[in-house]
C-alpha cells in the first residue's frame, strides 16, 4: 500500500471498538503535537498550559533549527502507550491530535501536490478489512481534520518564513518560540501583566477577544512570534515606545 492518494481517491477503512487491533496504534509511537493540538488537549483536560506541557509532553530541539517541537509523552509502565487510551478508546477523542485524526493516512513527501500515503497496512491494522468505502476528502471531513489544518496554517506561516543560517542558539528567542506556540496561558499573562500593550498597537476589540478566546490568542501569539523572528510588518510598535528605544540605544552608543 505504497501508492500516493489524491483528495478524491477511495479506500476502505473503519476503526472501531471490537477490532482485535483496537488501540494498538496508540502505543510506542511518536505523536508530534501542533500548537492547536496543545490548545485543544489542555482545554479538554481542564488544566493549564503549564500543567499539560509538564505532564504530557517531551520537548525536542532539532539540531537543524534549534527551535522546540513537542511529542506526546507515552506511559513509562513498559507498554509505552498513549496516556489517554483506554480499553474503550480515547479519553479525549473529540480533542485528539491531528496525527491521530489523519491515521492511517499522512501527507506524502510531494509538497507540490495535495497527496497522501498510508502509514499502516494489514495485518497490523484490521480497519482496512472493514467494508466502509470513502474518499480521502470524506475521511478528512469526518475526522474534523480541515479545522486542524486551518489552524496549522497560522503556524506554518511563521515557520515557513524563517530563513535560518544555522540552528537558533539565542535562548531568549527559543523561549519566546516555546511560549508563543505552546504555553498560551503564560503568553496571556505576558500580554496583560507586562508593558506589552504599552509597546504594541493592538485594536481594543482584539484585546478583549484574546482575554478569553484561546484560538484568537493563539493566532495573536503566532503573529507576535513572526514579529520577533525579524518579520517586522506583523505588529506595529507604538511611537512613544519606539522613541524610548531609540533614546536607550543612543545612550548606549555614547557610553
Amino acid at each position: 500500500m505504497d501508492e500516493n492518494l489524491t483528495i478524491d481517491s477511495k479506500f476502505k477503512f473503519s476503526c472501531r471498538p471490537g477490532l482485535e487491533c483496537f488501540g494498538r496504534c496508540c502505543r510506542d509511537v511518536n505523536i508530534f503535537l501542533t500548537p492547536y493540538d496543545v490548545l485543544r488537549m489542555k482545554k479538554a483536560l481542564g488544566i493549564s498550559s503549564e500543567e499539560f506541557l509538564a505532564q504530557y509532553t517531551v520537548c525536542l530541539i532539532p539540531e537543524k533549527t534549534g527551535l522546540p517541537v513537542l511529542v506526546l509523552k507515552m506511559t513509562e509502565d513498559g507498554s509505552k502507550r498513549c496516556p489517554f487510551v483506554t480499553a474503550n478508546g480515547c479519553q479525549i477523542y473529540q480533542d485528539r491530535p491531528w496525527a491521530c485524526r489523519i491515521f492511517p493516512l499522512d501527507r506524502s513527501d510531494n509538497r507540490e501536490e495535495e497527496e497522501y500515503r498510508f502509514i499502516a497496512s494489514p495485518p497490523r491494522c484490521l480497519g482496512f478489512n472493514e467494508d466502509v468505502e470513502l474518499t480521502v476528502d470524506d475521511y478528512k471531513e469526518d475526522q474534523g481534520i480541515y479545522l486542524y489544518e486551518e489552524m496549522e496554517r497560522y503556524f506554518q506561516d511563521v515557520t515557513s518564513g524563517i530563513r535560518l543560517e544555522g540552528p537558533v542558539k539565542n535562548r531568549q528567542l527559543v523561549d519566546m518560540f516555546y511560549m508563543s506556540c505552546y504555553n498560551l496561558d503564560k503568553f496571556r499573562r505576558f500580554v496583560f501583566e507586562s508593558s506589552f500593550l504599552d509597546k504594541f498597537v493592538v485594536h481594543p476589540e482584539l484585546v478583549e477577544r484574546i482575554k478569553e478566546d484561546d484560538v484568537e490568542l493563539m493566532k495573536f501569539a503566532l503573529k507576535w512570534l513572526r514579529f520577533g523572528l525579524a518579520q517586522g510588518d506583523s505588529l506595529l510598535i507604538r511611537e512613544e515606545a519606539f522613541r524610548a528605544k531609540q533614546a536607550e540605544l543612543a545612550g548606549q552608543l555614547k557610553n
